[in-house]
């Protein structure tokens, strides 16, 4: 019977000794569990309140009582680099930098644009990818030729094509990918047929016609619409642009002069440009430079969530004349 005592006795302690380790194991499942729910409601909470701070710089851009121009005079721009709750707001009108992708390659290497990448071997390479790949969406593509902080200085991959500027080679194939056939290659014979003869496309009745039935493909993605706003593009590229000699501006510091005095105090209109450029529809310049912002990149940053959001305004309004705009990217840390 003793034995029989002690063998039970022992059993018992091994019994308790499990059951402590299942009740131990059961308390930190359960602390975890708490913390995860938590950690999960808190980011909930994160998404809801960024997505209403999103909405509220939605309705912002909305209230633009000059939708024809779009500058730092906009109501939108009060909430650039400010906090609402916690949550940090910033604003950029990616269309005040240059779009990589559709870029007239000779701006690459025959200006100073070619001492923002690492070599001029870097420059070649970063052509030869979009070449080959067609317009590229991540800067990781080209990373090894430029560095992080110049990319973001002086240009964005996020653009539409404008037929009358937009290198040959990128626009063929882009052209190629939307119309799934190869009328990209039939595209830039007429372009070429076109500019032989000193002509531009000046309307979209033009582009549509050239188009025929492809011209639903290829639209709003390739148009005529001036890729850059003048009222935010730095000063730097401003001067690589206009000196540019393919265009044959003088007086250029003064002209540039001109453009940061004048968008100070003001809104620098169609008109303005080409009063203070000399220029008209009939010069490629003019689809360069406009005064519309058509790709904006929008970034709420919370303590434990960040949102950044690429909005795209369409190349043409609504019937009651006012701006069309688009999500387009949407992405969450």
């Amino acid at each position: 019977m003793k034995q029989s005592k002690g063998f039970s006795s022992l059993e018992f302690i091994i019994t308790l000794f499990f059951l402590s380790l299942i009740i131990i194991a059961l308390g930190i499942f359960l602390r975890t569990s708490d913390l995860t729910i938590r950690k999960y409601i808190s980011k909930k909470e994160d998404i809801k309140a960024i997505d209403i701070i999103l909405n509220l710089v939605f309705e912002e851009i909305k209230k633009d009582t000059t939708p024809s121009v779009d500058s730092l005079l906009d109501p939108v721009w009060k909430l650039n680099d400010t906090e609402i709750d916690g949550y940090k707001i910033s604003i950029q009108a990616l269309s005040g930098l240059i779009g990589l992708n559709f870029i007239n390659k000779n701006l690459l290497t025959k200006t100073n644009l070619k001492d923002v990448f690492n070599s001029p071997e870097a420059v070649d390479s970063v052509i030869e990818v979009i070449t080959q790949e067609g317009p590229i969406n991540s800067y990781e593509k080209i990373s090894e030729y430029i560095s992080e902080e110049n990319f973001n200085k002086y240009f964005t991959l996020y653009e539409y094509a404008n037929f009358n500027i937009a290198d040959e080679n990128v626009l063929r194939n882009f052209a190629n990918t939307l119309s799934m056939s190869y009328f990209g290659d039939e595209l830039i014979s007429r372009r070429k047929l076109n500019q032989t003869h000193g002509n531009l496309l000046q309307n979209e009745t033009e582009l549509n016609l050239l188009c025929g039935i492809y011209y639903d493909d290829l639209y709003p993605f390739i148009n005529l619409n001036p890729v850059m706003n003048i009222n935010f593009i730095n000063e730097d590229c401003l001067k690589t642009l206009l000196g540019f000699k393919d265009f044959k501006l003088s007086n250029i510091s003064q002209k540039v002069n001109n453009i940061i005095s004048l968008r100070e105090n003001s809104e620098i209109t169609e008109e303005n440009i080409c009063a203070i450029l000399g220029i008209t529809k009939s010069d490629k310049l003019y689809y360069y430079l406009g005064c519309k912002t058509w790709m904006w990149q929008i970034n709420i940053s919370g303590k434990k969530v960040s949102c950044n959001v690429i909005l795209a305004r369409a190349p043409e309004d609504d019937t009651q004349g006012h701006p069309k705009f688009y999500l387009i990217e949407k992405n969450w840390k």
